[in-house]
């Protein structure tokens, strides 16, 4: 029979490899399984697992670092990345004002131009009735000269009579 403190002893490392197997199952990772042949397995020494364990645990722990490196730089771009936004925001912001008043400053140029086409339209009209009216009074004027012409070619002659008749040679 084998002494009882050999069964004490095989007891423990079975009850050690079956905790470690329970941990290592919710575990993941390529070693996990290696790990886990090796216990089921109980060619290798549990020296060897537990070397391999420490080796895991250091390369879990290297990979936390990494991870919170990682998170922290992630932080930083996500801080700066939403800093961009803000500004991006601020300029669409002051764009969007500037767009407004040139908006208002089109439709205020727009109304003034349109005024103006109006202005030139009343002003070629009265320019086009001033000169029907200066025509008309020019060929009155014409008229009036030629009557006057005639008037005083009328006066002369009746003068020249008068004259022949008063002052006789």
């Amino acid at each position: 029979l084998p002494s009882p403190s050999l069964l004490q002893v095989q007891a423990a490392s079975r009850t050690v490899r079956d905790q470690a197997l329970e941990a290592l199952r919710s575990a993941h990772g390529v070693n996990v399984g290696l790990i886990m042949t090796a216990l089921h397995g109980k060619k290798q020494g549990f020296e060897e697992v537990l070397k391999m364990i420490d080796e895991m645990a250091k390369a879990l722990k290297q990979e936390q670092v990494d991870d919170i490196k990682k998170k922290e730089y992630c932080g930083e771009e996500i801080n700066k990345v939403q800093d961009h936004i803000k500004e991006v925001d601020f300029q669409i912001g002051d764009l969007s004002a500037q767009i407004e008043a040139q908006e208002e400053a089109i439709e205020t140029y727009t109304a003034d131009i349109k005024t103006l086409k109006q202005s030139i339209k009343d002003l070629d009209k009265a320019v086009a009735e001033a000169t029907e009216q200066r025509k008309a009074e020019h060929e009155a004027y014409v008229a009036e000269a030629a009557d006057n012409s005639a008037a005083l070619e009328l006066l002369g002659f009746a003068k020249n009579r008068l004259n022949k008749f008063y002052n006789p040679k």
